[in-house]
């Protein structure tokens, strides 16, 4: 058999189970939501039958927590059990008997997700269809189809499944499920290497929630696209950068979670021997060579041109406890920078509605009376909040972690305070975490000159207000 079939078949092997289950659930769900707000179909008329039964966010909440449930269950449906768990018996290794690069791997689950997901969605609409016909014929009405067709898209349900009139939120649909598939995929290929399973699902679901009972204008509806997306390709990114990773480690020096294995192909020689036999490598009679210049924690310098540049990335793990989760550590800054962005995309948001409304009104070299671009600094009041929640997230649970480190996991606070250098311990807690807030507020400056270049450069003259630079701050 092909062996992406067979990665296939195995899940599908391993969750069939679960998928017939949600399958039954969809209509059953629906059809209790039904019975709950009509009542007796037969004392009943037809008239808005489909907006009475599946209006507001019910049957939305509902349809999204029984995708939810249902691939939460695939996804776990191939970690073992605890035992198992414990002896690192996992479904990497199976995976490494088909010959599939885990990349290929990573790829054959996602289309897989992919299939399920559309006939998740194939089951909802098909329920709703079979439902709201059934429910009609005993309500006696005329004219079923028509007024089937018309009610289900007036609900939330109905417009959010079947988006006929909506373009922005048909290709949110499309991103959506297609973040959902990539998510679900990358929590399997965590799974396989023991690692912990993303809860990337649930931060696209509620996007999808939001958007699907709200409605909102086009503009923050491509805002939303916009986050998915970056979100997407972050995790996308995630999985491709774990493939340079060291395999192996079964001292735990790098502790990069998820990636432990027993099979010998999953470990690197080359940390084998660093780790176990320093001595092999390095001079014992050099006076300049040191264990913290081998495992990287020495100043290295790099002079061009007398000129010193330092290298945040390296500055930021210099000042990290030695031996921490580097993993966790780069998802909440990398969760921080995603979480200031996608606050500070809402100036994105007014900033196109109002340049449509602008352009809608040029006429030749003429505008709208009373019709101006608001200032700079209008459009962009409450958009740094995320940046801000992002610094303070970063700053205060970053050097919490640090301080867990020494004093509860590895118990080697009183070691670090009898160093010769007794501010190392302060340091490595507090130094790490301000540099990445640092590097926040960096971010966040570059995003703010990008929205000054763009408020400057792609709004028309005649809309701009004659002093519109001196209102660029807030004072």
């Amino acid at each position: 058999m092909n062996k992406f079939l067979s990665l296939i078949f195995l899940y599908n092997r391993a969750s069939y189970k679960k998928i017939l289950l949600i399958l039954g659930a969809i209509p059953l769900c629906f059809l209790a939501i039904f019975l709950l707000r009509i009542g007796n179909p037969y004392e009943t008329s037809s008239y808005m039958l489909m907006e009475r039964a599946f209006g507001g966010v019910w049957a939305v909440l509902v349809l999204i927590a029984v995708n939810l449930l249902g691939l939460i269950l695939v996804v776990n449906s191939l970690n073992g059990k605890k035992a198992l768990k414990a002896a690192h018996s996992t479904t990497g290794y199976t995976m490494r008997r088909l010959h599939l690069s885990p990349i290929s791997s990573y790829l054959t689950i996602f289309v897989y997700y992919l299939a399920m997901i559309l006939i998740f969605w194939g089951a909802a609409i098909a329920s709703l269809y079979a439902i709201g016909k059934l429910g009609l014929v005993m309500t006696g009405a005329t004219g079923i189809d028509t007024k089937l067709a018309l009610g289900l898209l007036r609900t939330k349900i109905g417009s959010a499944l079947i988006p006929i009139s909506h373009p922005t939120v048909i290709a949110f649909n499309i991103v959506s499920v297609l973040a959902l598939a990539g998510e679900c995929a990358r929590s399997c290929y965590l799974s396989w290497h023991n690692g912990t399973p993303s809860a990337g699902v649930v931060l696209v679901i509620v996007p999808m929630f939001l958007i699907w009972t709200y409605t909102p204008e086009s503009s923050y509806t491509l805002i939303a696209i916009m986050i998915i997306i970056i979100y997407a390709l972050f995790c996308f990114g995630d999985v491709l950068s774990r493939e340079k990773r060291p395999k192996g480690d079964p001292f735990k020096v790098n502790k990069y979670a998820g990636l432990m294995d027993l099979d010998s192909d999953e470990f690197d020689d080359s940390v084998h021997l660093a780790v176990n036999s320093p001595a092999l490598h390095s001079d014992s009679s050099s006076s300049d060579t040191s264990l913290l210049q081998r495992y990287g924690r020495a100043a290295e310098n790099v002079e061009r041109k007398g000129l010193k540049f330092v290298n945040p990335g390296w500055l930021r793990r210099r000042f990290m406890p030695l031996g921490i989760n580097m993993e966790k550590s780069n998802a909440l800054f990398g969760g921080c920078i995603f979480v200031g962005f996608a606050g500070h995309l809402l100036f994105f948001g007014r900033y196109l509605l109002q340049l449509n409304v602008i352009n809608n009104s040029i006429k030749g070299i003429t505008i709208d009376s009373g019709l101006k671009m608001p200032y700079f600094w209008e459009l962009q009041q409450h958009t740094y909040y995320g940046y801000i929640i992002a610094i303070l997230l970063v700053l205060f649970i970053q050097a919490y972690w640090n301080y867990a480190y020494y004093n509860k996991e590895t118990k080697s606070v009183y070691v670090m305070k009898r160093l010769p250098d007794r501010k190392e311990y302060q340091r490595t807690i507090w130094i790490s975490p301000v540099i990445e807030a640092l590097s926040i507020a960096g971010i966040m400056v570059a995003h703010t000159v990008i929205d000054l270049l763009m408020y400057a450069v792609a709004t028309p003259e005649i809309a701009l207000y004659p002093d519109y630079l001196s209102h660029i701050l807030p004072f």
